[in-house]
């Protein structure tokens, strides 16, 4: 079940929740440069609050500005081979928003270290504890890979099972399910895979690029995956 987020981000943002041993190394938000180009800007979140939004490392440096529709978050960081971009967008309704993660791409040195999906952990909680302030109602992006590229590519594309993992969902695409053994082809969405260990282990070897989203309603199923992975993966932010 999801926490009590009214409690949860009063005492996140006072630093009071215990910190792994990776989050103590690689994420001290005190060392953040922030930099907001929007109009209003002393409107806009603050400089803590976009730290932990875009789940910055530390010693990154970051610039908010607006391109077009959206307002992009560009974070600068020495261990990443490249930016990393999140995009905030309007809904539809003018009542709420969502995330879209763009990129993400550590250097080779800083892969398998847990960094990377204390980054996305970090904006999960934050994005929800923002609600009243910043209505998200959910965050995307693109989970790339397959089975072959998890294992045997140089750079390996592993976004289509680690973020399902975490409870990033979407339908199960239609020509993976007929891929699936007989008990598992009337799930519908990874959710329904990701609750299940055999279901995992299937997904990771039938299941293909995908669009997903994590659903920040606290009711939602995104949540009870993800309360299931930070056990496992002994994250405490």
């Amino acid at each position: 079940m999801p926490p009590e987020w009214s409690v949860a981000a009063r005492i996140f943002f006072r630093g009071e929740m215990p910190l792994d041993a990776i989050c103590r190394e690689w994420f001290k938000t005190d060392t953040v440069k922030v930099k907001v180009e929007l109009d209003n800007a002393d409107e806009f979140l603050s400089a803590e609050e976009i730290a932990e939004l875009t789940g910055a490392p530390k010693d990154s440096d970051i610039v908010v500005s607006r391109v077009g529709d959206v307002i992009q978050f560009r974070i600068r960081n020495p261990i990443f081979a490249e930016d990393m971009f999140r995009y905030l967008t309007a809904d539809a309704d003018g009542l709420s928003y969502y995330l879209t993660n763009v990129v993400m791409v550590l250097k080779d040195e800083f892969t398998n270290m847990g960094i990377g999906p204390r980054c996305v952990v970090k904006e999960i909680y934050c994005a929800r504890s923002l609600h009243e302030e910043l209505p998200i109602r959910c965050i995307k992006l693109n989970g790339v890979g397959d089975y072959a590229s998890f294992h045997w590519a140089k750079d390996p594309l592993r976004g289509y099972y680690v973020w399902p993992c975490m409870g990033f969902d979407a339908e199960i695409p239609d020509a993976v399910r007929t891929r699936l053994p007989e008990k598992y082809r009337e799930k519908r969405r990874l959710s329904d895979l990701m609750l299940d260990e055999g279901g995992r282990k299937e997904w990771l070897r039938h299941g293909e690029s995908v669009k997903l989203a994590f659903d920040l309603d606290p009711g939602s199923v995104s949540w009870e995956v993800l309360s299931h992975y930070v056990r496992e993966k002994g994250i405490e932010l």
